[in-house]
């Protein structure tokens, strides 16, 4: 299938597919970390690294419009409900933007990383935490981060088998969600026994795949500029008063 497909690993050289996992990784947490509290000081200081992050690594955002319509209704979703349930309109604003930036920064890594490689990139950063076992913890979520691909393949396949045999209800959103959902959880298992039956045959055990090292000083470069960001945000938060915050950024918890 030429087209680009959401949540999907794209080949490339630009600079954030040149990361280390262990760093794009780190840097997935401490931005969604970040992002937790609602705050308009946070989300103007991150947006401009996302767009950077974003333009070099040669994302086409029209490639993605059509099977982002659902992000886009859950988008919806968020500010209606903030909005109605809070009564402030910027508060629903601001988690609606902050929901749009988590999706962003997923889309983001999953475009850059390559799958088989995520389980070696978590197993570097709980390695050196004694009495965790880290193979066991890499290997299931590097299986699991494998599988997103496989289930959004599957979904598009049944989507687009109960359009060409005229399925899909449009008065009915919630029995379009039962006829499709009961396939997508039937393929999800059959594909989930056939990867246990690969596995097995193969003689899979968790050292089966070393570690992958780390490939020059860009992310070394990137890992330290991260953590002073980080650091410069807290710092800026913690000694600047409170009030002039509040009048230059808008907060709500």
């Amino acid at each position: 299938m030429a087209e680009t497909l959401i949540f999907h690993y794209q080949k490339g050289d630009s600079l954030v597919h040149r990361l280390d996992v262990p760093v794009k990784l780190a840097g997935l947490f401490c931005f969604s970390l970040l992002l937790l509290p609602v705050s308009l000081f946070r989300i103007s200081l991150l947006f401009p690294l996302l767009l950077l992050a974003h333009r070099t690594s040669a994302i086409h955002i029209r490639s993605f419009l059509k099977e982002g319509l659902f992000f886009l209704f859950m988008a919806v979703i968020i500010f209606v409900s903030n909005t109605l349930t809070s009564g402030i309109f910027m508060t629903g604003a601001l988690k609606t933007v902050r929901f749009i930036l988590i999706l962003w920064m997923a889309l983001i890594f999953t475009y850059t990383t390559d799958p088989l490689s995520v389980g070696s990139g978590i197993y570097r950063i709980f390695k050196p935490i004694p009495l965790l076992p880290a193979r066991q913890i890499s290997t299931i979520l590097g299986l699991s981060l494998s599988m997103l691909p496989v289930i959004l393949d599957q979904y598009r396949e049944i989507r687009e088998a109960m359009w060409s045999r005229c399925g899909m209800n449009r008065r009915s959103p919630l029995r379009n969600m039962i006829r499709s959902g009961l396939p997508l959880m039937e393929g999800i298992l059959v594909k989930a026994e056939d990867l246990s039956d690969a596995m097995e045959s193969r003689l899979f055990t968790e050292d089966a795949t070393p570690a992958e090292k780390a490939e020059g000083t860009e992310s070394w470069t990137i890992l330290i500029l991260l953590i002073l960001l980080i650091g410069a945000i807290l710092l800026t938060e913690r000694f600047i008063p409170a009030q002039l915050v509040k009048n230059l950024f808008f907060r709500h918890f």
